[in-house]
């Protein structure tokens, strides 16, 4: 027995001694595997696990989104909302489709907005995109509001309202528009072709039933603007008589079935008008502005004095800045300022000729064809920069930030007054 123990332990340590030592990189890749792999059926648990949470967080995102998954913004919703696309390079960024109108350039929610040939529009202060959605509207028109705006398709059927994210309702109209517009609440009004009757007027509330109706028998009501509560509208129109034309202005109250006011003027025609937020209106003209005083039933008209209006621009919270030519040319504009009482704030000469005007905290923003100044109401001048020659139009976001509409580029220009 002992033998055989000392011949097996001898067998042993021979063994040990023949074995040669080996390096782990002798050993083939497929040798390092692990020799429990992770068994099949549980990878395909873990696979549905995921799954199951994945759809579950989408769904729960889904129905919180409810709204907002419409044909139109089912994309946009996964790109902006869901992936949270809405960083950008900066500006100046070059829009989107081949051409915007000045009108189709605005802000919402202090955001830029615009309406090209080819798509709606959003940006955030970085050139980020809150949305893009395209349109097939032929002559589109923006209007904004604050939290809201609305483009409808000029002379056709078609409109869409959107907030700042989204397309959250697209509709269409019984007749084609004339005009339309949006109120701080939501609430819209659309100024279509009467069936029996010249124009008529048709306002939604924000989900979008009908809760008024007024047709025009006497007037082409083309202009029409909803006052922020959405209870009130002012319109504006025109007619013939004694081979001249005559010009009218309806104030319409939605709780009433006849007009609340009414104002004709001879030998004028209205471009525009604007329903401001302190309750009165202001419309302008031709050859003269004209201020509605609402609760004590009183028109004002503020002539231009033989002086050629050259562009205007409309403020719900201010009133009108008007630039007026003493050229047919457009040279040598003087600004007048109105405000919302009807009373002139500011009246400065350029002596230049002005591309676009707008007003913030009590400072007037002009863009000239090569440079923007900013005037305080006493025509001192408070900023001057040079600008792109492709400027058409401004914005004035706040008293630090301007967004300027260029040829095919947006800008944004930071401001610094020349006493900072």
């Amino acid at each position: 027995m002992k033998k055989n123990k000392l011949f097996s332990k001898r067998s042993n340590r021979d063994k040990t001694a023949e074995r040669k030592y080996m390096s782990y990189e002798d050993v083939p890749l497929a040798d390092y595997r692990d020799i429990d792999p992770i068994p099949q059926n549980l990878t395909k648990k873990f696979f549905k696990i995921f799954l199951i949470l994945f759809l579950g967080v989408v769904i729960v995102l889904a129905l919180i989104n409810l709204d907002q998954l419409t044909p139109d913004n089912i994309s946009h919703w996964f790109q902006y909302e869901l992936l949270g696309k809405t960083e950008g390079a900066g500006y100046p960024v070059r829009f989107v489709g081949t051409s915007i109108n000045t009108e189709n350039f605005s802000l919402m929610d202090r955001s830029p907005v615009y309406c090209s040939d080819t798509s709606v529009v959003v940006l955030n202060s970085n050139a980020g995109e809150y949305q893009n959605n395209q349109h097939s509207f032929a002559n589109p028109i923006l209007k904004t509001d604050e939290e809201f705006s609305i483009i409808y398709n000029a002379d056709a059927t078609g409109y869409r309202i959107l907030d700042r994210n989204s397309t959250v309702y697209s509709g269409t109209s019984e007749r084609k528009l004339f005009d339309a517009d949006i109120a701080a609440n939501g609430n819209y009004a659309l100024l279509t072709y009467g069936n029996d009757y010249l124009s008529a007027l048709t306002v939604n509330d924000k989900d979008n039933n009908k809760i008024y109706g007024y047709s025009f028998a006497e007037y082409y009501v083309s202009n029409v603007s909803i006052n922020s509560k959405g209870t009130r509208a002012a319109l504006s129109g025109i007619s013939a008589k004694d081979g001249g034309i005559i010009s009218v202005i309806y104030i319409l109250d939605f709780s009433q079935k006849t007009y609340y006011q009414k104002y004709e003027f001879e030998d004028s025609y209205i471009y525009d008008i604007c329903y401001l937020d302190n309750d009165n209106v202001i419309a302008v003209g031709d050859g003269s502005a004209y201020h509605i005083d609402i609760e004590n039933k009183k028109m004002t008209e503020i002539s231009y004095e033989s002086r050629i209006l050259s562009t205007y621009t409309l403020k719900r919270d201010y009133g009108v800045l008007l630039s007026l030519s003493v050229n047919p040319d457009g040279r040598n504009c003087d600004i007048v300022a109105i405000n919302s009482e009807g009373k002139c704030d500011a009246e400065i000469n350029t002596e230049n000729r002005i591309m676009s005007l707008d007003y913030r905290n009590q400072k007037i923003c002009v863009l000239f064809p090569s440079n923007v100044i900013i005037y305080d109401l006493n025509g001192i001048q408070l900023l001057t920069n040079e600008i792109s020659a492709d400027a058409r139009k401004i914005c004035f976001c706040d008293s630090n930030t301007l967004y300027i509409l260029g040829t095919s580029n947006i800008y944004k220009m930071d401001v610094k007054y020349n006493n900072d």
